[in-house]
């Protein structure tokens, strides 16, 4: 066995022999001692599957019996071809081609397989497997099919024919045709609830209805009429509700129905206006839905209708027909048509299988291969392939667990055959550009690996836990075997169903940014997209938030001050309004409790307590632009960026001293930077070079982690696997792998400069202490959760139902369990209005509900062929497709043709609001602020006069 590389991880075995998990390195275990305050453990659901199944694509298999599931995605029919995506945005993948130009689509999991009907005049049904091999014609079925459903327990497919005025059904291999119903009025849409064997439809008579009947063909019976047009219809599968959409007397006024499958309980909700929704699916709390006027899918709740986001497809005029979610575990079934669980497989039976082994149909055991059965033919056990004539390996063999490597001593290195030992011998030319090491053999060069990675199948590069992709685990890789290994992740996130992605615990993360006059968040998927500050903000190009208190800091360029409030957008107050020309970039050191700002109008750097904003310069000599600026508070280092004549990233310790240049070549317009506290990696962007990169602390092992479609970046953040960074070219938030920079996604929704960004999340900041703040609102006892502040209260007293106060227990018998009561609007009874039939509160700006702006999200799930990338917009202008093409408008508060847009000062037009007399204009760039004069209080729309020399000012 070759000797493992002294600077990456150890390796100890145990008595038997038996390989032990390698101790990770020391770097990680320091970071892991700084985040632990408690371990979690998490357990990952599998499903089994017979022993001669494969697992599903997008399933990882384990042991050759195990599946575990995966997340939801879309299908969808777009133009002549079906593509998959995920919900967020990413992973477009086209499917199948050259299907036709309007199909609808169904889906049976328990084949992998798609299945979709032609809607137009050739009436063709087919299929093809989920990765979009063996595509196939199944049936024939005539013009004027009108719905379309797939039946995954009894293996049939169900359409309905709108000229004929019935339902059809045949099996899923184009055998046994036959009618379920006939003399039906127009059926428009059909689906169907295999496990309660039930068939609902639209029927557009003088009446349009919902009709239902049992999936086998017997009495109809209509469950919801109506005078309005009904278009599609779905299933909630969970609570068992039927939904369709209605259109008012104007076709743009939609509404989304829904009643449980005895036609009670109706409810309607509208929809986003101009609306023209044709298919809907349904999964969870939400609805997705094609929109043909505006060609995107849509997704908003499935009650209320808020939380729009929009998947925005590449830039096109094709048809945007059908959209069906895809989950696995609401489909899956066993050969025999039975839903399949954990019982099934090899579990099954009096004496089930130990270790490794499956049943197969005869119920007898068998192993996997490296592994062989017992004398009493009920468990298996390890062969030792290397016993055997070292297996093939030229040289060393190492046996594992059902398996077996060829290792080699120190000079010599695997060949591609993962056999053949071969002298290490560098090539003359890496003509091969090999990712790591090149190797000179009798048949040319060929590519070789570090121990603890091996060959990826393009034969260049590298992939395990010695490699750049880390064995492409998100956080922690962990070494096996010399080609074998595990991802883990650090405390507070949990390994992912794909065993490589790390996910954070506790609350859902969400953005926030400044988008010039005002300060917005949103969801990483689009959802809860609102403004929370909009009011006299003015031009803000910089700002934070401190996890503990839970605060905004920002800065005002044009008012020359720095401002915070809370995250709820309530309690602003002004902080820093002396000594301030132009604020570009602001850092909150969480732990110690300092803030720290750039000035590139007095080319300095300041800090000051939380709690008195007297800035201290720490930075000033040689120092010309500087711009961004953020704080490493474990390594107690500050990092920014100079956009000066000779552009720079800088580090210092946090009071100034040991000041030294990180990066200093290659730099045109460096602006905004971010720090990955677990990995340590520094990244920045450069609005001149439109691209962003990534290095160390030190700066060393520089590289461009991306350069397509950057625009002009402006601000970058990082946090779990992704790098987001802000574009006023494009205005958008983007969202990039942060190792590969691959994979993006770009959300939209009337942007205008979004500017500063950062995540909200607890870990986004690690070793923040909520309960120094105030005791983290708790009355009693405040224990620090990775971030999150846990109440729990002394003895005798019992929590009351905020989480946090506490009661005597003999006073008031309240739960000491509050968090096990969480809403869930699928199980909760709806009053008439469609809302929850209990209250539900929600923090809201200055108290007021309608203060805070909640806006659309849109996704633009890719930027292949934006008509949008050939025009030439200016700054302040945004480019909107058009039926006739792209086009450049000037954003609000600008005006000129698009190419060139011009601020319009709206002081000077007397377009301003402020109060005359009390107040001063500010004109900014794009908007304007008030300001009060001296004496005066307020916001400079409405001016209060202090009292002075006796008299009180109106």
């Amino acid at each position: 066995m070759g000797s493992f590389p002294p600077f990456s991880y150890f390796v100890c075995s145990a008595y038997d022999g038996s390989l032990v998990k390698p101790f990770i390195s020391v770097k990680a275990e320091f970071r892991i001692m700084i985040l632990r305050t408690f371990l979690t453990v998490a357990s990952t659901v599998v499903l089994i599957r017979s022993a001669h199944q494969s697992c599903l694509e997008g399933e990882r298999e384990e042991d050759s019996a195990l599946c575990v599931a995966f997340t939801p995605y879309l299908i969808f029919s777009y133009g002549s071809s079906i593509f998959r995506v995920d919900r967020e945005g990413t992973n477009l993948k086209r499917l199948v081609a050259n299907t036709s130009a309007s199909v609808i689509l169904g889906y049976h999991h328990g084949e992998d397989r798609i299945y979709w009907a032609d809607m137009g005049r050739q009436g063709m049904i087919g299929r093809a497997f989920m990765n979009g091999t063996r595509k196939e014609m199944v049936h024939v079925t005539g013009e004027g099919v009108s719905g379309f459903t797939v039946n995954w327990i009894q293996n049939t497919i169900i359409w309905s024919n709108r000229i004929k005025g019935t339902i059809e059904e045949v099996t899923v291999n184009g055998s046994n045709p036959h009618l379920l119903f006939g003399d039906l009025f127009h059926p428009s849409d059909v689906i169907v609830d295999p496990y309660e064997r039930l068939l609902f439809w639209l029927s557009d008579g003088l009446l349009a209805t919902v009709d239902c009947a049992p999936s086998t063909g017997g009495k109809v019976k209509s469950i919801f009429g109506s005078h309005e047009k009904l278009e599609t219809i779905s299933l909630d599968f969970n609570d068992k509700r039927v939904f369709w959409v209605q259109y008012g007397q104007e076709e743009d006024e939609a509404m989304v129905g829904s009643c449980d499958y005895s036609g009670a309980t109706v409810h309607m909700m509208r929809l986003l206006a101009q609306s023209w929704p044709f298919r809907m699916s349904l999964f969870a709390d939400h609805i997705y839905y094609t929109d043909l006027k505006s060609r995107t899918i849509r997704r908003t709740h499935k009650y209320t209708g808020r939380n729009v986001v929009t998947l925005n497809l590449k830039p096109s005029f094709d048809v945007l027909a059908d959209v069906k979610v895809v989950f696995p575990l609401t489909s899956l079934t066993d050969r025999t048509g039975a839903p399949l669980t954990a019982d099934s497989g090899c579990a099954s039976g009096q004496d089930s299988c130990r270790s490794v082994c499956v049943r197969d149909g005869d119920q007898q055991c068998w192993c996997a291969e490296g592994f062989a059965l017992t004398k009493n033919g009920t468990a298996c056990e390890d062969v030792n392939e290397c016993a055997f004539w070292n297996h093939g390996c030229t040289l060393g063999c190492y046996n594992i667990p059902g398996s077996y490597v060829c290792t080699c001593p120190q000079g010599f290195a695997l060949l591609p055959d993962m056999k053949t030992c071969h002298e290490l011998l560098p090539c003359l030319s890496d003509l091969t550009s090999c990712s790591h090491y090149c190797m000179q053999t009798e048949e040319g060069a060929v590519c070789s690996c570090p121990e603890g990675s091996m060959l990826a199948p393009d034969g260049r590069t590298c992939t395990g836990c010695t490699s750049l992709d880390n064995g492409g685990c998100s956080q922690i890789c962990t070494l096996q075997s010399p080609t074998k290994w595990e991802c883990d992740c650090f405390p507070g996130y949990l390994l992912d169903r794909d065993a490589k992605h790390c996910s954070a615990v506790g609350p859902q993360p969400y953005l926030l940014f400044a988008n010039i006059h005002d300060i917005r968040r949103i969801h990483f998927d689009g959802t809860l997209y609102e403004t929370l500050l909009d009011k006299q903000v003015g031009r803000v190009l910089a700002l934070d938030y401190d996890p503990v208190e839970s605060k905004i800091y920002f800065a005002h360029t044009a008012l020359k001050w720095i401002e915070r409030a809370n995250l709820d957008g309530t309690e602003r107050e002004v902080l820093a309004s002396e000594d301030l020309e132009l604020c570009g970039g602001l850092t909150l050191d969480w732990i110690n409790r300092k803030l720290y700002w750039t000035d590139s109008g007095r080319s300095e750097i300041k800090r000051s307590a939380l709690n008195r904003m007297q800035g201290e310069v720490i930075i000033q000599d040689n120092m010309t632009k500087p711009h961004g600026i953020t704080v490493h508070p474990l390594a107690k280092r500050l990092f920014w960026t100079d956009e000066g004549d000779k552009p720079l990233i800088e580090s210092a310790f946090l009071d100034g001293s040991g000041r030294r240049i990180v990066v200093g070549t290659h730099l045109v317009a460096p602006t905004g930077l971010a720090v990955d506290y677990l990995a340590d990696k520094l990244y920045w962007c450069d609005a001149k070079r439109s691209v962003i990169e990534v290095a160390e602390l030190d700066g060393t092992h520089r590289r461009s982690l991306t350069q397509n479609n950057v625009g002009h970046p402006f601000s970058v953040a990082v946090f779990e696997d992704y790098l987001w960074f802000t574009d006023w070219k494009n205005p958008s938030v983007v969202r990039v792998d942060k190792r590969s920079g691959q994979n993006g996604v770009r959300l939209r929704g009337n942007m205008s400069h979004p500017s500063s960004l950062v995540i909200v999340h607890p870990l986004a900041k690690p070793g923040a202490d909520p309960c120094l703040s105030n005791n983290g609102g708790c009355s009693h006892k405040c224990d620090n959760r990775f971030g999150v502040a846990h109440c729990s209260c002394h003895p005798q007293f019992l929590k009351g139902a905020d989480g946090r106060s506490c009661y005597r227990s003999e006073s008031v018998p309240l739960s000491n369990e509050p968090d096990s009561h969480r809403l869930n609007l699928s199980n909760t009874p709806l009053n008439s209005e469609g809302s929850p039939a209990f209250p539900v509160t929600r923090p809201t700006a200055g108290g007021d509900a309608s203060l805070r702006i909640s806006l659309e999200a849109e996704i633009m799930i890719s930027d292949e062929g934006d008509d949008c990338a050939e025009q030439e917009c200016d700054i302040n202008a945004q480019c909107v497709l058009t039926e006739g093409g792209a086009v450049c408008q000037c954003m609000e508060g600008f005006a000129g043709n698009g190419s060139t847009c011009k601020d319009i000062d709206e002081c000077y037009t007397g377009i301003a609001l402020c109060q005359r007399g009390f107040a001063v204009c500010i004109n900014t760039e794009g908007g304007y602020v008030c300001k009060c004069h001296a004496g005066y209080t307020g916001d400079g729309v409405s001016c209060l006069g202090k009292e002075l020399c006796g008299e009180s000012l109106p």
